[in-house]
């Protein structure tokens, strides 16, 4: 008859330690997996913010020897912007063309006055960090009581933009500053 083995030796040792050197290099391994991912995470955020743009705009009057008014879009942000959509209002009607805005300023201004445009459609351009870039020119000869015309003048703009890793907020001169996500 085969007598029962109680005690241990030395290969039943080194069998249990091997089997607990192992559940540790996993656990340890486990543990370094998600402190990999959170880095990665962390990694991510900072490379996305090292190119994030900010788009602003702003509204421009001179009262010279002629009326300016001028509408910039400038980028404050320290990365490129894709500009996906811009949408330009005067006095809250849209501007769809350069025809529509001529057609949209003589109701405002007297037949006599010279008026000179430009309109930039900015849509699928890209603004480089810190570069201003004027999408309307108005400029008006002088008038009686024009300041009081200009002084109900209001232009407007609503832009989508978009930084390169296709993250889009959307600039509206009402929102204070606060660009929020771009809805589809």
């Amino acid at each position: 008859m085969a007598s029962k083995r109680n005690n241990f030796d030395r290969s039943d040792l080194i069998a249990v330690s091997a089997l607990l050197m192992s559940m540790l290099a996993l656990f340890v391994s486990i543990y370094e997996a998600r402190i990999l991912k959170a880095q990665h995470k962390i990694m991510v955020s900072q490379e996305r913010n090292a190119v994030w743009p900010y788009v602003d705009g702003h509204l421009i009057y001179q009262y010279t020897d002629k009326i300016l008014i001028q509408y910039e879009l400038e980028n404050k942000g320290i990365g490129p912007s894709r500009i996906d959509q811009t949408q330009l209002s005067i006095n809250d009607k849209v501007i769809e063309n350069y025809d529509q805005l001529s057609k949209q300023l003589s109701a405002y201004f007297p037949d006599s006055v010279e008026i000179d445009l430009a309109l930039v459609d900015m849509s699928n351009q890209i603004l480089s960090p810190e570069e201003q870039v004027q999408i309307l020119g108005i400029q008006i000869s002088r008038f009686k009581n024009d300041i009081e015309v200009v002084r109900n003048f209001k232009v407007t703009a609503q832009v989508c933009y978009c930084s390169i890793y296709n993250e889009c907020w959307y600039f509206e001169d009402r929102n204070e500053g606060k660009n929020l996500p771009c809805s589809d």
